[in-house]
């Protein structure tokens, strides 16, 4: 792992530095806290610009862009932005921290101790994280036009599970949304392969159905603890989603609920 640009103890704004998390194509993510009277401490993960991208003009109002975003969504299923600041030209947001782990996580961990993740667990993730994306979906502007928010990054490391049951939806960092202040490019294939729909395989205009496609593939990994379309390649990969060559739930595991299969599928 590389080493992290900023130390622990260092400061950001009110944010003390715990320590590196992780690094992200675009940011890098610390655990931090802030401190205030009465032994008040707070916890919180810090999203900053990644080491090259700090002097980039277009990455900061991209940077700015996201954290405008995800601040205007409140919900219980959706990890809560609380401030956006900047420090010695450091730019940063501040966010809920969620005492868990990934749905990636979930499912190596299990995947390596051979455990089964018990259908209710697989359901109650699942539907968490489409009440949080359903919400996004339904966002409007200040005038009641609707902002057509699309994660397009529904994935299981993108979903956490928190130690106390919470379900949480994070990083919609390439969300597409009509008024975002920076534009992606048309034709360009954003997201994880694994996990796209159809019509963003193919690079084309997309919907909240594309995220409602995605959280399938979650849930049908989730729930057989087999991936769905994963292939050798990447192009082989969405060959499998155009294409729907998909194995049935109950063909993967017995006794499977027919019920369920049909809304996986």
């Amino acid at each position: 792992m590389r080493a992290a640009a900023i130390p622990s103890g260092m400061r950001l704004g009110r944010y003390e530095i715990v320590r590196h998390l992780a690094t992200g194509g675009m940011a890098e993510i610390y655990l931090a806290r802030a401190t205030g009277i009465g032994d008040f401490e707070r916890y919180v993960v810090i999203k900053v610009i990644a080491g090259e991208r700090r002097g980039n003009a277009q990455f900061v109002r991209m940077f700015l862009d996201e954290a405008r975003l995800a601040a205007g969504l409140h919900h219980a299923s959706i990890a809560q932005v609380y401030e956006v600041g900047e420090d010695g030209g450091e730019f940063y947001y501040a966010m809920e921290y969620v005492h868990g782990d990934t749905v990636r996580s979930l499912l190596d961990e299990c995947s390596k101790a051979q455990v089964r993740i018990p259908l209710e667990v697989a359901i109650a993730v699942a539907i968490g994280a489409a009440s949080g994306l359903h919400h996004a979906h339904e966002r409007e502007s200040a005038d009641g036009r609707p902002l057509e928010i699309v994660h397009r990054d529904v994935s299981p490391s993108n979903v956490m599970v928190g130690y106390d049951g919470a379900v949480k939806v994070l990083d919609f960092g390439i969300a597409r949304a009509s008024e975002r202040a920076t534009e992606t490019e048309s034709g360009v294939v954003k997201g994880k392969y694994a996990y796209m729909a159809p019509e963003q395989c193919r690079a084309q205009a997309i919907d909240r159905r594309a995220d409602v496609f995605a959280l399938g593939i979650v849930l049908y990994e989730l729930s057989t603890q087999h991936r769905a379309f994963k292939a050798d390649s990447d192009f082989e990969t969405m060959s499998r989603i155009v294409n729907g060559e998909i194995v049935p739930p109950t063909m993967l595991v017995p006794g499977y609920p027919p019920a369920l299969e049909a809304i996986v599928l």
